[in-house]
């Protein structure tokens, strides 16, 4: 099977910025089970964006059109950089890590506590981890968030996870693309 030789190289691409850097986009997904899914589409969706970019760009843009490319790609800079710092602030509010003693994973939590974990949190002080511990550990997750809080949480996080990434990788498609024709 012959493989065009325009997707082998935007799969490439793509490839290599989920690859680039020790393996940072990957390794900074949600954790859990969204992990797999928030990678496969944030790739899938990069794939289509330099796709998308490539495709627009395959004749010499004009000098307005190369100028609006650039200015595209300094946006998609800025969008990456607060969605970047949005996403960490997401992910250490709304994940914790277990057990409390020896942490070796990252969890999500909820967006909110359920009322008898907000009134141990605020009668002793603990960590989100130390509270699920409270109330038996990882299997009891829902005495300590109802579900629709966690599933809000589990959205955010997936959701600044591809604003992120996606932002990053047009920006990076856009500059790599105009590099190219020029």
């Amino acid at each position: 099977m012959r493989i065009n030789p325009i997707l082998a190289r935007a799969v490439e691409t793509v490839a290599f910025l989920f690859a680039a850097f020790s393996g940072f986009l990957k390794g900074i997904a949600p954790p859990e089970e969204v992990a797999a899914f928030s990678v496969g589409i944030a790739s899938v969706l990069s794939l289509c964006v330099f796709l998308f970019i490539s495709t627009w760009l395959r004749r010499r843009p004009k000098h307005w059109e190369y100028k609006l490319w650039l200015l595209l790609a300094a946006a998609l800079m800025l969008v990456g950089t607060i969605s970047g710092l949005t996403y960490r602030y997401s992910l250490d509010r709304l994940t914790f890590l277990y057990p409390p003693d020896n942490p070796t994973s990252r969890y999500i939590g909820g967006m909110q506590y359920t009322p008898e974990a907000l009134a141990l949190v605020q009668e002793e002080s603990l960590s989100p981890g130390q509270v699920l511990a409270k109330f038996g550990g990882l299997p009891n997750r829902h005495l300590v968030w109802a579900l629709p809080s966690v599933e809000r949480a589990t959205m955010t996080l997936v959701t600044n996870y591809l604003v992120f990434s996606l932002s990053i990788a047009g920006a990076v498609f856009c500059l790599v693309e105009l590099k190219t024709i020029r």
